[in-house]
C-alpha cells in the first residue's frame, strides 16, 4: 500500500466560482469525476509548493497567496489501495475562463459555487468544497 501526500487548490474567481477539473477516464484515482487542481507532493517540496506547481502545470494559472484550509486523511472509499494525506489550499484569482490553459484532464472550468455539488465529485473535492 502506497502512502503519499497530495495538495489541492480551491481557486475562487471574483464571482465566487470555483475552478474544477474534469478528470480523465483512464486514470487510477477518481476517473471521470470532477476534482480540484492538484496532485502529488514531491519528496523535495512542501505541500504549499506542490499546490503552486500543480496549479501552474494543470491550468497555466498562478496564485499569489494560497492559504491552507485543511489537512487530513483522504475520505474513505472501499477498495482504495493507498493511504493519502490531503492538503487543501484556498486562493483567489482575477483570472477568467479564457485565461485557463488545460494542462491535464478533460476540462478545467470555473463552476458557480451553487452548482459545484451538481457534478460527480471526487471524494477529496467533495470534502474540500464543504469547507467554503
Amino acid at each position: 500500500m502506497a502512502t503519499y501526500d497530495v495538495a489541492l487548490v480551491l481557486l475562487v474567481d471574483p464571482s465566487g466560482a470555483v475552478l474544477l477539473q474534469h478528470r480523465d477516464e483512464d486514470i487510477e484515482v477518481s476517473p471521470g469525476q470532477w476534482s480540484l487542481p492538484g496532485g502529488h507532493v514531491e519528496p523535495d517540496e512542501s505541500p504549499e509548493e506542490a499546490a503552486h506547481r500543480e496549479l501552474l502545470e494543470e491550468t497555466g494559472l498562478t496564485a499569489d497567496e494560497l492559504h491552507l484550509v485543511w489537512s487530513g486523511p483522504r475520505p474513505y472509499e472501499p477498495d482504495f489501495p493507498h493511504t493519502v494525506t490531503v492538503h487543501v489550499f484556498q486562493g483567489a484569482t482575477t483570472a477568467r475562463q479564457e485565461d485557463v490553459i488545460l494542462g491535464e484532464g478533460q476540462a478545467m472550468v470555473f463552476v458557480p459555487r451553487d452548482q459545484v455539488f451538481d457534478r460527480a465529485l471526487a471524494v477529496s473535492a467533495a470534502l474540500a468544497l464543504r469547507l467554503i
